[in-house]
């Protein structure tokens, strides 16, 4: 049997070799291209996310609050409407009392990036929104309570109907006319507070004390991690 050459078979072996390499740094610069390929474009995404926001804290942070356009808050309280009638033979005075909703919104569709200032010292971020304004009134007739005073000589079967009728139609009218006082106005007032301060948050971070201003407010209220 004849057998090649030293030489030859050298030669084979080495061509075997080229080939095989040649072959497997192929596939390799292919993996590699398309790695780099696929990189990039993970690279350009991420670009265009990061262009579609606004770069600046307060422009993110306005952005996000007017997404919301209306933040609202809300107050349970007791409406009372009256009503009398005095004559020579006595005098009738009717009240009814029921359970009212007034709802108060802050309108932040239109805030600017100015109301919003950032502090590195502390980490606070204070905000600037306009004033809560009436947006909704409920009465709930269906739970009211009524009362009826005589005196004189008015016939207590019949007396006070009619201020009883009276009282009720003015019921929402009067509710219509109410202004939050008092511990009322401030807890309102918190609670939309809150509402905003909560949202912020979402933006700069819960370690971040968020201070919500109103238009009308001289001081300024803190929000943050307690």
């Amino acid at each position: 049997m004849d057998t090649p050459p030293p030489q030859e078979g050298t030669r084979r072996g080495s061509l075997d070799r080229a080939v095989w390499l040649g072959g497997f740094t192929a596939v390799g610069l292919v993996v590699a291209i398309a790695l780099r390929t696929q990189q990039e474009r993970a690279i350009d995404r991420a670009a265009r996310v990061v262009e579609s926001l606004p770069p600046d804290p307060a422009a993110r942070v306005v952005q996000h609050l007017k997404t919301s356009q209306l933040i609202t808050s809300r107050i349970d309280t007791t409406v009372r409407a009256q009503e009398a009638d005095e004559n020579w033979f006595g005098s009738v005075v009717a009240t009814v009392e029921a359970p009212a909703r007034l709802s108060y919104g802050v309108d932040v569709s239109k805030l600017e990036a100015s109301r919003v200032v950032f502090s590195p010292v502390g980490g606070i971020c204070t905000v600037r929104v306009p004033e809560p304004r009436r947006i909704a009134t409920e009465v709930f007739t269906g739970e009211e309570k009524t009362m009826v005073e005589i005196s004189g000589l008015r016939f207590r079967a019949l007396a006070g109907e009619e201020q009883l009728g009276q009282a009720r139609a003015n019921l929402h009218d009067r509710a219509l006319r109410m202004r939050l006082v008092g511990e009322d106005l401030a807890r309102m007032r918190e609670n939309a507070r809150e509402e905003i301060a909560d949202l912020v948050r979402r933006i700069v971070g819960e370690g971040v004390v968020v201070r919500v201003n109103f238009d009308e407010e001289k001081g300024t209220v803190a929000s943050g991690p307690q």
